[in-house]
């Protein structure tokens, strides 16, 4: 793979979108839920692996009801549905605006950008609500040519058909394409079709990989 930090041949990059552009803390989620439970729900959710319902809900197979109605067989018996969304969206912590910033300069200076994320109906919704009082912006999904939210797309990373649909829409050469994200479980589908992919090991390192 070229150098990462030679962007001579890169013309698209795709983010992926929690702990790459939005900060997410899911301790602090599962320290809610936990607060609810009635069981250890690090045994059902953490940031690596998951029960089937929040697979299901990521791919859109299930809906918010039935996304809320499954999580209150791990919880009190007086926990509401609003307590649950809230709960759930806890995970979302910050949307730094250098971030933003970057996205609209690389626009500027001719990058397509795309957005690459295993996400649910309940976390867009709230994605939008907090870009759009923080920057005015109508949606996070505005911020890029096109974002692909696995949840629309009926996949999810790193399932290999969610890769091939990005790089078929995208319709350049892999190695013109730079895909960025935290989890290198996630990477090496990209990689195995020849995309040039970065490992992001802290968030801030994107201001070094993209430095405008």
């Amino acid at each position: 793979m070229p150098n990462p930090y030679n962007l001579t041949n890169i013309r698209a990059i795709v983010f992926d979108i929690g702990n790459v552009l939005i900060d997410i803390d899911y301790p602090k989620t599962i320290s809610h839920f936990q607060a609810l439970a009635t069981i250890d729900f690090k045994s059902i959710v953490s940031y690596h692996q998951q029960i089937d319902i929040f697979n299901q809900f990521e791919k859109g197979e299930v809906t918010i009801d039935e996304f809320v109605t499954t999580l209150k067989q791990y919880l009190r018996d007086d926990v509401t549905r609003e307590q649950i969304i809230a709960a759930w969206n806890t995970m979302l912590v910050s949307y730094p605006e250098r971030k933003i910033k970057l996205l609209h300069t690389l626009k500027e200076k001719g990058f397509q950008r795309y957005a690459l994320s295993n996400i649910n109906e309940l976390h867009i919704a709230e994605m939008n609500s907090n870009v759009n009082a923080l920057f005015g912006i109508s949606a996070f999904s505005t911020l890029f040519d096109k974002a692909y939210y696995s949840n629309e797309i009926g996949f999810r990373k790193p399932e290999k058909e969610l890769y091939e649909i990005v790089l078929n829409e995208i319709d350049l050469h892999p190695n013109e394409i730079l895909f960025i994200d935290d989890k290198p479980e996630n990477l090496a589908p990209a990689a195995a079709l020849g995309i040039n992919t970065f490992h992001l090991l802290q968030p801030n390192d994107l201001y070094e990989l993209l430095p405008f």
